[in-house]
């Protein structure tokens, strides 16, 4: 009987062995296969990622470097306009009272700014705020004028009392934000290229 036994069963148990050895050699190639399969298929997808980015990346310049350029160009003429001197050649009200005259200059500030607001999506933070800045800086120059044009010829003052108190404030006083924002703009502008 155990002779009969190791008869069936010791075939049986070198039958099992080869296979379980062959089928585990076979199961390890495969996953060997498989691992550097999805390995490759890994670098290849990160290489393929990279280099549509970079499409991406310089696309994306092709289109929005005519809208940056066009940005910067438009805030140097905003800039070039928060000049006073500049914004009183171009105004027409020139015979109103200080009072009219202030308020057309103010209106046309913050019209041209307003204007040009979407212009800071294309521009750094820091370009913004200097530009902001020089509005500032006009916006309180001509109002503090204003004040001054008032308190010394009265509620009527004339656009020419209001000009001489700009014109003398000016000259003590340089109007130098408009001037430090077109130098900023340029200066992002060179960082371009």
């Amino acid at each position: 009987m155990w002779t009969d036994i190791l008869q069936i069963g010791l075939p049986s148990l070198f039958l099992f062995l080869t296979t379980f050895f062959l089928v585990r050699g076979f199961l390890r190639n495969q996953n060997q296969s498989l691992t550097a399969f999805l390995m490759k298929e890994a670098e290849y997808r990160k290489v393929e990622s990279e280099r549509r980015t970079i499409e991406l990346s310089k696309s994306n310049k092709v289109i929005t470097m005519p809208l940056r350029m066009q940005a910067y160009e438009r805030m140097t003429l905003f800039c070039t306009r928060l000049e006073i001197t500049n914004m009183l050649r171009r105004s027409t009200a020139l015979d109103l009272s200080a009072k009219q005259l202030s308020m057309d200059l103010l209106f046309t500030v913050d019209e041209e700014y307003s204007h040009n607001i979407a212009q800071q999506l294309y521009m750094s933070d820091e370009l913004w705020q200097i530009i902001q800045l020089a509005k500032l800086e006009t916006v309180n120059i001509l109002k503090n004028a204003r004040k001054s044009a008032e308190e010394t010829n009265g509620i009527e003052a004339t656009a020419n009392q209001y000009i001489d108190i700009l014109a003398a404030y000016l000259g003590e006083n340089p109007q130098l934000g408009y001037v430090q924002a077109l130098s900023a703009i340029k200066k992002e502008v060179a960082l371009l290229f």
